[in-house]
């Protein structure tokens, strides 16, 4: 080796970093840019314009009609998106398949809850950064809490029917379900099991069955639905029950609408 091509080798070596790192730049500001105009679509409720900055390649697994459905299904259950604040720097990866892709993580502030987000976005051919993943997870939301409050009623009204308080239970109840159900029915209605299936034994609230339906019409009208599901004991059998509640909107309490037996 000559004397002085070690430093020529550093030298190259150092150059290539500096250019590398530029071109990281690049995507990393392209990348952003995409993601800002992204999520002040979604903002501003205009999915078709979010749409557009999606790659092709975002829709080989799910079409641009699931993703426009997902879109209005956060906005449903979260109302309006507030804010979002980048929490990760920009992480570059390459792939002989996939291609060239950025990856960065968003909190975002929405009207009724939280949603911490993954983006990944993807270098086209012609050089610019598009959406290829979308991914959420709802935090400290609304419509959580309601379901965990009509959890915690239905054992509530479960405890008091099992104890034969049934004027307890029905205090739980919105007034226009005793309206369309009279009282004196719904004793009835609670003697009938009894007769029939046995009285409660025991019964436990399956939680990781509870659903919910947001913006939804239904029996009760138009409003916030949700289904808990309880497994009860009566005559050494065991048996699936739903209690639904409805709220019209998530400033109003959940009441109990329905009881079935499944």
């Amino acid at each position: 080796m000559k004397p002085g091509s070690n430093h020529r080798i550093v030298l190259f070596v150092l150059l290539g970093l500096v250019l590398a790192s530029c071109g990281a730049g690049q995507l990393n500001k392209k990348a952003e840019a995409t993601a800002i105009d992204f999520y002040k679509n979604l903002q501003n409720k205009n999915y078709e314009a979010a749409l557009s900055l999606c790659s092709d390649k975002a829709f080989t697994d799910d079409t641009r009609k699931v993703w426009s459905d997902a879109f209005k299904k956060n906005t449903i259950l979260l109302g309006d998106l507030k804010s979002y604040t980048k929490t990760s720097g920009f992480n570059i990866a390459t792939s002989t398949t996939t291609g060239t892709t950025v990856l960065v993580t968003y909190d975002v502030q929405w009207q009724y809850g939280n949603s911490k987000d993954s983006l990944v976005l993807i270098k086209e051919r012609n050089g610019t950064m598009k959406v290829f993943r979308y991914a959420w997870d709802h935090t400290n939301s609304t419509y959580l809490k309601q379901v965990a409050e009509s959890e915690k009623e239905a054992d509530q009204y479960m405890g008091a029917v099992k104890s034969g308080d049934y004027d307890a239970a029905l205090r739980l109840c919105s007034e226009a379900a005793l309206e369309a159900t009279p009282k004196e029915n719904w004793k009835a209605f609670f003697d009938n099991a009894n007769n029939k299936l046995g009285p409660i034994e025991n019964y436990k609230v399956i939680r990781d069955s509870s659903y919910y339906n947001i913006d939804t019409k239904g029996q009760s009208g138009e409003g916030n639905y949700y289904d808990i599901y309880v497994k009860s004991n009566r005559n050494g059998a065991d048996v699936m029950e739903k209690i639904v509640f409805f709220q019209k909107n998530y400033n109003e309490p959940v009441k109990l609408v329905g009881h079935f037996f499944l």
